[in-house]
């Protein structure tokens, strides 16, 4: 095994045996990792608050060449602790959601520096006192993209009409839908004896705003957004749209997910 240092956000950590912490990491130039960080719980001293979630670290770990995918991670020294996201339990909760969501959708050993960027940058995004809400649809975005899931908003994604009018949101499709295709869709969907009325509610209207500020955002840096302004109903549709978006491709609801909608912070 080799030493290698990076900077890493912790994602998630455990207790292990009787003085150990399991921990996911996502390491700037190595992804998603897994690794191990034997002894800490008899060292709380000396690691205070580096292995809290969403904290940023630097790490010395031994990657294993082979044999699993568990590291030994040897050093961890804080780097930033975003103080200020911390004090706010509403800025608090979306950083934990950013990180579970990484967690969720990235797959161990998946490496690109733009998420770790992303992180980064979302999570100085809430520090700096703009709305955790325009910040997850933000960071949302941003990730579908970086994972190659950015839904389809230039074209209809069953018979590819450009930029049609009126626009339907199909969340199973993965984008948007024109008027011909939306009724198509809901007539092959619809068992017998059903209308087709009730299955529309599969896809529904989307704004031509609301698009333009989807593309808006897949093109811009996070740091070029903290000022935009959004207008209500391109807010609402956004929040709608996303919501159902993240909940198809989860398998179950993210703990802060749970905790925002029991708080109505979500």
């Amino acid at each position: 095994m080799s030493a290698t240092k990076t900077l890493a956000f912790i994602l998630k950590t455990q207790d292990y045996r009787d003085t150990s912490i399991l921990g996911d990491f996502y390491t700037r130039d190595f992804g998603k990792i897994k690794g191990i960080v034997k002894g800490v719980r008899d060292a709380r001293g000396r690691y205070g608050s580096t292995l809290e979630p969403f904290s940023l670290n630097e790490i010395l770990f031994y990657k294993r060449k082979r044999g699993g995918d568990l590291h030994q991670v040897t050093q961890v020294e804080l780097v930033n602790h975003f103080l200020k996201v911390r004090e706010d339990i509403e800025r608090l909760s979306y950083a934990s959601y950013f990180i579970q969501l990484v967690n969720e959708l990235v797959e161990v050993e998946q490496s690109g520096p733009e998420i770790f960027d992303l992180l980064n940058d979302s999570f100085r995004f809430l520090s700096s006192g703009a709305s955790p809400k325009r910040c997850a649809r933000i960071f949302e975005l941003k990730l579908f993209g970086l994972l190659g899931l950015m839904p389809e908003i230039h074209a209809c994604v069953s018979c590819q009409k450009d930029d049609p009018e009126p626009a339907y949101f199909n969340v199973s499709l993965g984008g948007i839908h024109c008027k011909n295709c939306r009724t198509d869709q809901a007539r092959l969907s619809t068992p017998l004896k059903t209308e087709p009325s009730a299955v529309l509610g599969t896809s529904f209207p989307v704004s031509r705003g609301t698009l333009n500020f989807l593309e808006h955002v897949r093109r811009s840096e996070v740091k070029e957004l903290r000022r935009v302004k959004v207008a209500q109903e391109v807010g609402e549709e956004l929040e709608k749209i996303l919501r159902r978006f993240v909940d198809f491709h989860l398998t179950n609801k993210l703990k802060s997910v749970v905790f925002m909608e029991k708080m109505g912070l979500f």
